[in-house]
């Protein structure tokens, strides 16, 4: 515990210095930050695709636990979508802030078009932008559904650059290995992270599904839905959860997707968010 701690206060810093001096580097500085905190985390990562090299690109993941943003961080370059509090969150919130996160305040419905603003900027500057759109962590074995209000953000980039045909829309799913890794409801990031770092190893799977086409006059809401249908399909399909995966999960990859509306006739819908956990919102 005591290295993490340690490494946090020298790594964090050194991350930050790196991101200022903005050198050309052939590995970004919060990739190899993620990579050595999963290692000291000890956890384990296979990974089943890839990021969609397409851009832009808006990626869309089941949210499990606080270390999924370090799993997927430790891939590539991503920018995730957060509530407010965590950048003022102590270590954390500067981990975040390095990422690119954007911040929105769950509690103001007003505030999620400025944030669909800045995930639509950080889109067409060429970077990969995650959110989570259950809104909230599960325990892995069950999906919630995918919220529509932050796939907003592919309409507003499209509306804003006429050049731009379609945005790239991928599922992602990530199961583990022990339900031990979920960070469920008001649980205390500390305790967690301590049952993280004493119990056994956690191995951590992520699953890069085939990307939708979020093209203009898409209809969000439906975007949404054939995502979380295909990331539970992911989720039922994965040998890590075989044992376990219940409930919505099943039911929802046993029932078959509604297929993405056609561009020209899906009018867009206004939509709004709920209460989210740790790094993720809606």
């Amino acid at each position: 515990m005591l290295a993490f701690v340690v490494f946090l206060c020298i790594g964090i810093p050194a991350q930050s210095l790196a991101a200022r001096l903005r050198r050309p580097a052939r590995v970004d500085p919060s990739v190899v930050f993620c990579r050595v905190l999963i290692r000291v985390l000890r956890v384990k990562i296979s990974v089943s695709g890839a990021a969609c090299s397409s851009r832009p690109l808006l990626l869309a993941a089941n949210h499990v636990s606080w270390i999924d943003v370090l799993a997927l961080g430790s891939l590539s370059g991503f920018s995730f979508l957060a509530k407010r509090e965590v950048g003022s969150w102590p270590l954390i919130g500067a981990i975040a802030r390095q990422q690119g996160t954007v911040f929105v305040d769950r509690k103001r419905r007003r505030s999620i078009p400025a944030a669909n603003a800045a995930m639509a900027e950080r889109m067409l500057e060429g970077r990969r932008v995650l959110l989570f759109p259950e809104g909230t962590t599960g325990d892995g074995r069950a999906l919630g559904a995918f919220r529509s209000s932050h796939f907003a953000s592919a309409r507003d980039l499209l509306a804003g650059a006429v050049e731009v045909e379609d945005v790239a829309v991928q599922p992602v799913a990530i199961c583990y290995s022990a339900l031990s890794a979920a960070w469920l409801g008001d649980a205390a990031l500390l305790p967690h992270l301590w049952q993280v770092l004493t119990g056994e190893p956690l191995r951590c799977k992520i699953i890069f599904g085939a990307p939708l086409r979020f093209a203009r006059g898409a209809d969000r809401k439906i975007i949404a839905r054939e995502a979380g249908s295909r990331v539970a399909h992911m989720l039922a399909a994965s040998p890590a959860l075989a044992a376990s995966v219940q409930g919505r999960t099943l039911e929802a990859a046993r029932t078959p997707a509604k297929p993405v509306a056609d561009p020209a006739s899906n009018a867009e819908e206004s939509g709004a968010g709920r209460r989210e956990q740790a790094w993720a919102e809606e």
